[in-house]
């Protein structure tokens, strides 16, 4: 278990992972039903409101890796709720531990603890340079997103009931970015955590519908630099975080070469 004091934190820099991230079958993340008006589409994806063009949510990438992580490394407890006798699944990250570190803890029922800052920043992925024109020449001016109709069977009367959901397609390429800062000398270790979690997402899924087919997602041109505190304030201390991979990586390099890419720091 990993435990500091808020004064036993300092700012050492930033690590920043560039990546696209390509859709292998298609993607729905839900958004507003405001303003849409597709005939018979009533379940849309989530898009930019200036532009109409879909986008993923840096949340939806945070918590999808979280989620998965949390019950790789047993930290979902199921009981039995004595009221309901329902069985009921519980958060049990720690904010002291890796996970809860990383991508951060709520305030609520950890006022007691000081975590430090939440390490991991997601911004939100968008189409990369080239994807809006792609998706012009094969459906249409301003249209970026396919209509899939399932049918709910009725399993004793065998009726179907009809219902469609608004998907970006498969072949689709997003533009992501994971900011990490480091703040003590165990954060490069807890950085492992991002690259398992982007390795069982992409043999998850993202976003509804994901087991009956939505939502397959891969990392491509992983993309990986470290900014010392010097490139923010030009201090003259001799840089700490010296790590630049100039052209891509996969994550199966990131994983089994992790401690030649990111050095230990000296505490």
């Amino acid at each position: 278990m990993t435990e500091h004091k808020y004064n036993e934190l300092r700012f050492i820099g930033k690590i920043l992972v560039n990546f696209d991230i390509k859709l292998e079958t298609a993607l729905h993340i839900g958004g507003t039903e405001e303003g849409f008006d597709i005939g018979g589409i009533d379940n849309t994806v989530i898009k930019d409101k200036t532009t109409g063009v879909p986008y993923i949510p840096g949340s939806s990438l945070k918590g999808k890796m979280r989620s998965i992580l949390e019950w790789v490394h047993n930290k979902i407890k199921i009981e039995k709720n004595k009221n309901t006798g329902k069985y009921e699944g519980l958060l049990c990250s720690d904010p002291k531990e890796p996970i809860g570190i990383v991508f951060g803890v709520s305030a609520e029922g950890h006022r007691d603890v000081q975590p430090g800052p939440t390490r991991l920043t997601v911004r939100d992925a968008y189409p990369i340079v080239g994807q809006i024109e792609k998706w012009t020449s094969v459906m249409g001016e301003n249209i970026y997103t396919e209509a899939k109709t399932e049918n709910a069977i009725d399993r004793l009367t065998s009726a179907a009931n009809p219902r469609t959901q608004e998907r970006v397609p498969a072949g689709s390429v997003f533009k992501g970015q994971f900011i990490f800062d480091v703040f003590t000398p165990a954060d490069i270790s807890h950085l492992k955590l991002l690259f398992e979690g982007m390795r069982l997402l992409e043999d998850s899924y993202l976003g509804g519908g994901g087991t009956r087919g939505s939502g397959q997602v891969s990392f491509k041109n992983i993309e990986i630099e470290a900014r010392d505190k010097s490139f923010y304030i030009g201090s003259p201390e001799e840089p700490l975080l010296k790590i630049k991979q100039n052209s891509a990586v996969s994550l199966n390099d990131i994983l089994n070469k992790f401690d030649e890419i990111f050095p230990k720091l000296d505490g």
